[in-house]
């Protein structure tokens, strides 16, 4: 169908402001400003849509680890939730070390960033951007605004979104013993594969949600309606 196609249109519309790199290098200096800002002047970290405003808890954050001992427990997004949360402050810390490493051994401003983007800033603004992501969906199922017979399976799609994304992260969650031992790999990949189980048989309305006439779908095997 055309969907691929439409969504690959669709890209160049999302870079106006600068190539993704650009982009994600903004973010990650932005983020870095907040956290020497923070150290600095002792200001408090919020943003306008709030954003950043978790990061003024830098440090109790550092402190935690993965609390999920369950598979049920692991099902909760707000797991996910606070995992993204270490994520963005220990790739910031790591983020910020690196540069003053670059800056100590010599490299000028530009030369310090540019060597800092592979595994530390580029990364740090990935975590960020999907820990937002991550962070609105899970107030969109907690909000009683939310119909309550929409909160069971929107709850289990943004799990299913945080935990997936949250997998590409693993070996970072090891590295800073947020996660320890073979049990929370094994929870996390049980508790994709539960999950996408469970929403087997609402695969079809969720799709359907989207209603793309034929004419957007342009299917060479079937119509909207279903009927092949």
């Amino acid at each position: 169908n055309r969907l691929g196609d439409l969504r690959n249109d669709n890209d160049p519309n999302c870079t106006y402001e600068g190539d993704n790199n650009v982009l994600l290098q903004q973010t990650s200096n932005y983020l870095l400003s907040w956290l020497h800002t923070k150290h600095c002047d002792g200001v408090r970290i919020e943003s306008p849509l709030h954003t950043v405003d978790f990061l003024d808890d830098f440090h109790k954050i550092l402190e935690s680890k993965f609390t999920a001992t369950t598979l049920d427990e692991c099902m909760d997004s707000a797991v996910a939730l606070a995992a993204y949360k270490w994520l963005v402050c220990f790739l910031l810390e790591e983020s910020q070390n690196r540069l003053e490493q670059q800056r100590a051994s010599g490299k000028d401003e530009f030369e310090a960033r540019n060597n800092s983007q592979v595994y530390y800033c580029r990364s740090l603004a990935i975590a960020y951007i999907e820990h937002n992501c991550l962070q609105r969906f899970h107030e969109l199922t907690t909000d009683q605004d939310t119909p309550a017979g929409l909160r069971p399976i929107l709850s289990k799609l943004c799990t299913l979104y945080g935990l997936w994304s949250l997998s590409s992260h693993m070996a970072t969650l090891y590295q800073g013993n947020y996660l320890s031992g073979a049990k929370p790999a094994e929870l996390v990949q049980m508790a994709i594969l539960t999950l996408c189980s469970q929403l087997r048989d609402d695969a079809v309305a969720l799709v359907d949600v989207f209603a793309p006439p034929d004419f957007i779908l342009n299917s060479p095997i079937g119509n909207a309606d279903g009927q092949v």
